[in-house]
């Protein structure tokens, strides 16, 4: 009953210098009740992020895949499976890496996971980017504000302090969105951290009525290479957002 589209953009200064887009993004549904996203943004500095955020995103939704009967089961198991696809993600770069011949920082990358229930939403976080969903009517974000020290400044999952923030929330959820930093200063009110109704509404509106997902993905990749946002950052950007079609919230 969850319906999904993602998509990501080159920022301008990527497109300036040849370098590809390293935000990655993937979902998957687990269930008629319940479904996956995933989305990372690879840290500019690192040679191989690009590469970390796709495994990254990846294995997060795959592993989540292989435990989706208990998942499904029992929402109180959902921080740790949470937790667990954190794991399973930064092990399978590490793992990449030392097949390359390769340290794992050279891959480092953001990474964010998210179960998506009717009734209930847990939300991890390693990193910066944020996820809003809607609840009784009303906008909220699922996680507060980054905590970046400086501008440009986060963790990664393959820093040591690379402990993932973990948000569980009973409420139904009717809408939601995971995006990376990249897209921030349009989808939220970064000052008081809520998010920009005019944004989301229209999204979601228009993922609600579309017949056709692969073209409503396509638009969205014309949205996010558009350029009102080419006016406001320079940097990639990826988003992924889910509607619930089923009974009304």
């Amino acid at each position: 009953m969850w319906r999904s589209i993602g998509a990501r953009a080159k920022g301008v200064a990527h497109a300036a210098d040849g370098s590809p887009c390293q935000d990655a993004f993937a979902y998957a549904p687990l269930g008629p009740d319940l479904t996956a996203i995933s989305v990372a943004d690879g840290a500019g500095s690192a040679p191989f992020s690009k590469m970390g955020a796709e495994i990254a995103v990846d294995r997060a939704v795959r592993y989540l895949r292989n435990v989706s009967d208990l998942v499904n089961a029992d929402t109180a198991v959902w921080p740790h499976a949470v937790r667990c696809a954190f794991d399973a993600a930064r092990g399978s770069i590490a793992d990449h890496a030392r097949t390359q011949g390769r340290a794992a920082p050279e891959f480092a990358t953001t990474l964010q996971v998210v179960l998506l229930g009717h009734d209930a939403c847990c939300y991890g976080r390693v990193g910066d980017g944020g996820g809003v969903g809607r609840v009784g009517g009303a906008l909220v974000p699922l996680v507060p504000a980054p905590e970046n020290g400086y501008a440009n400044e986060t963790r990664f999952l393959t820093s040591l302090d690379a402990e993932p923030e973990i948000f569980f929330r009973a409420d139904r959820v009717s809408d939601c969105a995971v995006f990376t930093d990249g897209i921030q200063h349009l989808a939220m009110q970064l000052a008081q951290w809520k998010p920009h109704d005019p944004f989301f509404a229209p999204l979601f509106d228009f993922l609600r009525t579309s017949d056709d997902t692969t073209s409503a993905q396509d638009s969205l990749s014309q949205l996010l290479g558009a350029d009102r946002f080419d006016c406001r950052t320079d940097d990639d950007r990826a988003l992924v957002i889910s509607v619930w079609t089923g009974d009304a919230a």
